[in-house]
């Protein structure tokens, strides 16, 4: 039996495959370098701010749509080397009922330290976000007022660990080893249509105020699982029982989360202030346990582990996500011959929990260049840091290719140990291929 990342991989595109980018991920297209920073080069960056279509659609122009994306995926790990290769070998080693005496100490000593290391740092977290083609569409009304529609989609899933001791169990001068401990599952899925207006509140010499507002319709799919590490049977993979488990304990609901935001807008500068979710809308996961006496195999054994981690008070069975209101500050500022060179920032200016419960809160700092180049006209590097949870920090890179095409990467600058070779412990990639204002 084996327990690859990639299985998670691939059952968090499958269990979870509709999530806005903006709750599941630090930032998608060029705003994973950028940060929310809205910039009349990236047609998405409309998603940063709500006030920010207004002046970055051109006034003589009534209608447009976007191309293709952005679409993106990444992961985060925890600080545990090598985890999944740890749990592969435990998870051979429960199968087997023939171990001797000492083989069975020899695992409890072994494992007993790992399960209680990775219940704290052991954690495996992965993204995939994407936009519906075409959308955003933007209409506008005049030259003061504009309206625009957006759906877009994503997942995540994370899988930590639940720790319990390792128990040696004797029968006929044989040993085996017994444990409740499991991997503890969130996955959310949300499929998020959006209508938003923008307009001119105010306009000076050599600049102009604008204001916004959005409203998200958000259908929402939250679901936890356990993965009993004993019950697995001989060959079956996590992934799989994932997927089994996942409908059962899955729930929709539906909901209406609104965004506003304010743009001051001048020849070579622009600061804006953004509140998502202002009105704190909520969203129910399923249950984790009902009745487990109907049930039988790996369903019988998450479902009773899942009890007595309930019963600790270590997880809870019935959970609701309030997605709580965020302001963020954002500015730029161009300099350079033909504003070539342009330096952008953005902060959260306040803490705020994902739908699977991780807190963020971003502060991103970039520059842009612009080249007079058909293949490379535009280079972005950026540095971004969460100010809470993990508080990773991460290095960043975006090109865009041929007028249209982004491809923007970043990556953490703590390493792990995956596979028997180093990686960051995080890093997220999106490409797209975008209208332009």
């Amino acid at each position: 039996m084996k327990f690859p990342a990639s299985a998670l991989f691939a059952s968090m595109f499958l269990l979870a495959p509709t999530v806005s980018a903006q709750l599941v991920a630090p930032q998608s297209g060029q705003s994973t370098t950028r940060g929310k920073v809205a910039s009349i080069h990236d047609y998405s960056s409309i998603r940063v701010n709500p006030a920010s279509v207004n002046h970055l659609f051109p006034q003589d122009e009534t209608f447009d749509f976007n191309m293709f994306g952005p679409f993106g995926f990444g992961y985060e790990v925890g600080k545990i080397d090598s985890l999944m290769d740890e749990l592969d070998e435990l998870i051979d080693i429960l199968e087997q009922d023939d171990l001797t005496a000492q083989d069975a100490l020899d695992a409890k000593e072994r494992f007993d330290p790992f399960l209680q290391n990775a219940a704290v740092d052991g954690m495996l977290k992965a993204y995939g976000y994407g936009s519906v083609p075409i959308f955003p569409v933007i209409f506008r009304i005049n030259e003061n007022h504009t309206l625009y529609t957006d759906l877009h989609f994503g997942g995540s899933l994370r899988a930590t660990v639940l720790d319990d001791e390792i128990d040696i169990i004797s029968f006929n001068n044989t040993y085996a080893i017994n444990t409740d401990a499991a991997v503890y599952v969130k996955s959310v899925g949300l499929v998020s249509f959006g209508i938003g207006y923008a307009g001119t509140l105010w306009e000076f010499d050599s600049a102009s105020l604008h204001g916004g507002v959005k409203a998200n319709i958000n259908r929402f799919s939250l679901s936890k699982n356990i993965i009993s590490l004993a019950g697995l049977e001989d060959g079956e993979d996590i992934g799989d029982a994932i997927e089994d488990d996942y409908e059962e304990n899955a729930n929709s609901s539906i909901g209406v989360g609104v965004d506003l935001g304010l743009e001051l807008v001048g020849d070579f500068y622009h600061f804006g202030l953004a509140v998502t979710d202002v009105n704190e809308p909520e969203y129910d996961y399923g249950s984790l346990v009902s009745d487990c006496q109907n049930l039988s195999g790996i369903s019988l054994d998450n479902c009773l582990v899942a009890q007595n981690a309930i019963g600790a008070g270590r997880i809870r069975g019935n959970e609701t996500y309030q997605a709580t209101a965020q302001a963020t500050l954002s500015g730029s500022y161009s300099v350079g011959e033909n504003n070539g060179l342009v330096f952008g920032a953005s902060v959260d200016l306040n803490e705020k929990n994902d739908p699977i419960g991780d807190p963020y809160q971003w502060a991103h700092f970039s520059a842009t260049s612009f080249f007079e180049s058909a293949l490379i006209p535009e280079l972005r590097l950026g540095y971004s840091q969460n100010l809470a949870g993990s508080e990773l920090s991460y290095f960043s890179v975006g090109l865009t290719l041929f007028k249209y095409a982004d491809l923007d990467v970043a990556w953490s600058d703590e390493q792990v140990e995956i596979d028997d070779s180093k990686a960051p412990r995080s890093l997220f990639v999106s490409f797209s291929v975008q209208s332009r204002f």
